[in-house]
């Protein structure tokens, strides 16, 4: 009796010193991230890992997966995005008052180089819709070797500090935005590797990404070059800044809440239009990583949001002030361009998920044309260029490019399908403009920008967006069988004829 009750002591004491040994186990304060064969290796005062998760995504393209971790009042994000082709992007966020280090740790190289991609950033210009945009591309490449042989490169950003601008609305509706605070250069880098610094103030977000390659990124120091040269002299038309959300872009001023330095997910320019046509062209792994990057952002921007269209989250002054529409709502353009652009890389990649994109969109827009979601003509109608539940019985105008562009749409969508729904709404659409006709023609010569519900014109057209859209539409047209328009060359002649006399 006296054995067994010294051994249940015993016992006793072990649990208790286990239980005692859990509770007070001590945080770590270095925390490693696995990138394939590399590591991210990241540095803060009570750091430690929280969770770990996979998110949902296109197996046949990238898999991400997610860690949280927690440092003192401060939280940090890191989505690794893995490519099917094994690189990697990584985007870190490290919210609240904090400090965290991070190295991208290259064992075994016994040389590198840099390419810097931000010497000689010319001065931008102020522009009248969104003032100036101070973000600059990546800081640089950075290749390391051992011993004369390949084994990585870096693309590796700079950091962008900002502040998260909401305003509310109601059931739930928010106009969500970030206010630019900084941009920094952190980086550092040596032998052993690339290291960074993200450092933030208390309700801030300051936020790195960087691209880690497998092989080289570029076949040709020409495209190298070229695109250096692109991102400067183009900044509009790239993103330099990736977070876990996705990107983000710099913001006209007629937004709510108001900002100068507002940045957003805008969604024309989340499509990296340019890189894509630099990949189906050259073929690089760059763009070729930019292009499956695009199209995971655009996926996960919709599959988060749970819906199956892509609505714009931040509120333009003019379509509230005009239509009482705030965010999010429906830019029947935007979400055209996205699906013809996810089309386009599914079917070249043999992604069928995205491939569907088009048909699903063309019977969403066939579905608010049901509703009456349209500028009616004398034949035919245009479908309006935006869409809320909460418009109620206002109409929206239709803009003649956006009317094009969407009977565009519905003719690939039927050469794809050969389902006819999609052949009768670009007939029925080419119809409205052939019966409004001249009326598009401004007595200078130029064409109108939109036609209101009670048939009325207003604003100047693009300089060329509606021409390229007009000869499309005949070209795809003749494509199908059909006859030339006298009404459409009337359009294209005019427009030409202005441009011309300029």
């Amino acid at each position: 009796m006296k054995k067994a009750l010294l051994l249940l002591m015993a016992v006793m004491m072990i649990m208790a010193g286990c239980t005692e040994t859990i509770d007070e186990e001590p945080t770590s304060d270095t925390v490693s991230i696995p990138l394939g064969s590399r590591t991210l290796i990241l540095e803060a005062e009570g750091l430690q890992l929280e969770q770990e998760y996979e998110t949902e995504g296109l197996d046949a393209l990238y898999k991400d997966t997610v860690y949280e971790l927690g440092a003192g009042s401060a939280s940090i994000t890191i989505r690794v995005r893995k490519l099917n082709n094994g690189d990697r992007f990584v985007m870190t966020r490290l919210g609240g008052k904090g400090t965290v280090k991070g190295t991208v740790s290259i064992p075994g190289a016994d040389d590198y180089y840099m390419v810097d991609w931000t010497k000689d950033m010319p001065v931008r210009e102020h522009n009248k819709v969104t003032g100036v945009d101070p973000t600059r591309p990546p800081v640089g490449l950075f290749r390391y070797t051992k011993e004369h042989q390949f084994m990585n490169e870096l693309v590796m950003s700079h950091s962008f500090t900002s502040k998260v601008l909401t305003q509310l609305y109601g059931s739930g509706r928010e106009s969500r935005l970030h206010e630019l605070l900084a941009e920094r250069n952190t980086v550092t880098h040596s032998q052993k590797g690339v290291q960074f610094e993200l450092a933030s103030e208390r309700d801030q977000l300051t936020e790195q990404w960087f691209l880690l390659a497998e092989k080289p990124l570029f076949d040709e120091t020409s495209h190298l070059n070229d695109w250096i040269t692109f991102q400067k002299e183009h900044y509009k038309e790239v993103n330099n800044w990736f977070t876990v959300d996705g990107p983000m872009k710099k913001l006209p001023w007629s937004v709510e809440p108001f900002t100068k330095d507002g940045y957003g997910l805008y969604l024309g320019t989340m499509m990296e239009k340019e890189a894509v046509d630099r990949f189906f062209r050259d073929q690089d792994r760059y763009f070729y990583n930019l292009t499956v990057q695009s199209a995971a952002n655009l996926w996960t921007y919709r599959t988060e949001r749970k819906d199956v269209i892509w609505k714009t989250e931040f509120t333009s002054t003019w379509l509230k002030q005009k239509y009482d529409i705030t965010a999010p709502y429906v830019d029947t353009r935007h979400n055209e361009l996205i699906a013809l652009y996810l089309h386009r890389i599914g079917k070249e990649l043999g992604v069928p998920e995205l491939e569907a994109a088009l048909p699903d969109y063309s019977d969403y827009l066939l579905k608010l044309i049901s509703i009456d979601n349209v500028v009616p003509a004398e034949n035919g109608y245009y479908p309006a260029d935006y869409y809320s539940p909460q418009q109620g019985k206002q109409f929206i105008h239709a803009s003649l490019n956006h009317a094009l562009g969407e009977a565009n749409m519905f003719i690939q969508a039927y050469e794809e399908t050969k389902e006819k729904k999609y052949l009768f709404a670009a007939r029925d659409i080419r119809r409205a403009v052939e019966s409004t006709g001249e009326k598009w023609i401004r007595p200078n010569g130029d064409l109108w920008y939109q036609i209101n519900r009670d048939g009325t014109f207003d604003g100047g057209d693009y300089e060329l967006l509606t021409l390229y859209d007009l000869r499309r539409h005949e070209k795809n047209w003749k494509e199908l069988g059909g006859k030339p328009s006298p009404i459409l060359q009337k359009l294209i002649e005019s427009k030409e004829q202005y441009l011309n006399s300029k």
